[in-house]
């Protein structure tokens, strides 16, 4: 046994410290340390480790290392030698369990998640818009079919020109509709928008029933939760309308209990969404859009 692993063992039993404790609190192997204590230093990785475990294990024990070294600098390998030593290979790095190597050896799989991950959001993106441009250009051709304006027009040419007389009970049974109808149409006031976040409060009706659904042939990924993002979820799925390949679907449900409703589209040109079974119109053309519903009850 060496002076110095003498020096060091006499520290470790002062302090009670049994080989494995030294072992937990400097993560270096106890076969080093055995090594350390009996001057073996042979078996260690290398040179620059000699110093290195050295090092840890005297301040595990509470002894200066600089003084340490100073007064066994006999026992130890020539500072020469250790800069000159090639650097330590893999398996040799791995005995040396810091945090700045740990940080270092995962660095490259962390930018490289991040690459993959930037790819995959663009070209979903990119899918994205070219399906809404397709859509939008299928809207856009004219409508070759015939529209018939006046149904008067056609049938029994020999009533042309008869007037419909319309009885009391029904003019009151179509006032009737139009009144119920008029108190189904919601009142939907945008509050706040802060960019693809907008607020809305719904009033001036006694019910709120939400309708999510895509436009013909096109799909879009649809999330809708209670209150916000992290509140009970509604619906996490896509909704799709005459697409090849995957069936329809939709998103009904009466919220008229719920209060306040987070939905967040995924793809906006492809998406219409009712309330009440009128039409919602987006506040911009953005692509993703989140969109808080509050009802308020009269």
């Amino acid at each position: 046994m060496s002076e110095l692993g003498e020096a060091l063992k006499a520290a470790r039993e002062e302090k009670g410290l049994s080989l494995d404790d030294v072992q937990e609190i400097t993560k270096i192997q106890k076969r080093y340390l055995i090594a350390i204590e009996n001057g073996d230093f042979d078996r260690l990785p290398g040179h620059f480790y000699t110093r290195a475990f050295i090092k840890s294990y005297a301040e595990a024990v509470g002894l200066d290392p600089k003084e340490l070294f100073n007064q066994y600098a006999s026992e130890l390998p020539p500072r020469s030698e250790i800069d000159a030593e090639p650097t330590p290979s893999r398996m040799q790095t791995r005995a040396v369990k810091s945090t700045d190597s740990k940080l270092l050896a995962t660095l490259p799989k962390i930018i490289i998640i991040a690459v993959v991950l930037a790819v995959l959001i663009g070209v979903w993106i990119g899918v994205q818009k070219l399906m809404a441009t397709g859509n939008a250009e299928r809207t856009d051709q004219p409508n070759s079919g015939v529209v018939i304006k006046d149904s008067g027009d056609i049938g029994d040419r020999k009533h042309k020109g008869a007037k419909t007389s319309t009885t009391g009970s029904e003019t009151k049974k179509q006032n009737d509709q139009q009144d119920q109808s008029e108190q189904d149409k919601p009142k939907i006031t945008l509050e706040q928008s802060s960019g693809n976040t907008s607020r809305y409060t719904i009033t001036n009706t006694d019910h709120f029933v939400l309708d999510i659904e895509a436009k013909d042939g096109g799909n879009a990924w649809i999330t809708a939760a209670k209150n916000d993002a992290n509140g009970e979820r509604l619906y996490y799925a896509m909704v799709s309308k005459g697409v090849q390949g995957q069936p329809d679907q939709s998103f009904h449900k009466d919220l008229t209990d719920v209060g306040t409703v987070y939905v967040k589209v995924g793809n906006v040109p492809n998406t219409i969404i009712k309330i009440n079974g009128q039409p919602f119109e987006f506040p911009d053309n953005g692509t993703v859009q989140t969109l808080y519903f509050t009802f308020k009850k009269p």
